[in-house]
């Protein structure tokens, strides 16, 4: 999922946000999002096969992420629906790490 999910982000940064958001990231936004989808593939590989102390810093690193994009949402009301958006998502993968 985490892979399927990184793909799209990096090859169509525009389509996940436009199905969840109902708009298209702005320029910076859209390099942000390919780049953050580059981490997700790289993370699904190092996981796939990995062990469960792998799997807990796969969740930590998701955890760290939602907690970063917590704090642009209070910080940057421009980005305040993606970010709570991406917050949800990075939760939601770091729970299945952690699982």
């Amino acid at each position: 999922m985490r892979a399927a999910y990184g793909l799209c982000e990096l090859l169509a940064p525009d389509f996940l946000s436009g199905r969840l958001l109902g708009e298209a990231p702005d320029g910076g936004a859209r390099l942000v999002i390919r780049i953050l989808g580059a981490r997700h593939i790289a993370q699904a590989l190092l996981t796939a096969r990995a062990g469960r102390t792998a799997h807990r810093i796969g969740g930590s690193v998701d955890a760290a992420h939602a907690a970063s994009m917590v704090l642009l949402a209070a910080l940057d009301g421009r980005y305040r629906t993606p970010a709570t958006a991406n917050a949800v998502i990075a939760l939601v993968f770091a729970a299945g790490e952690f699982a």
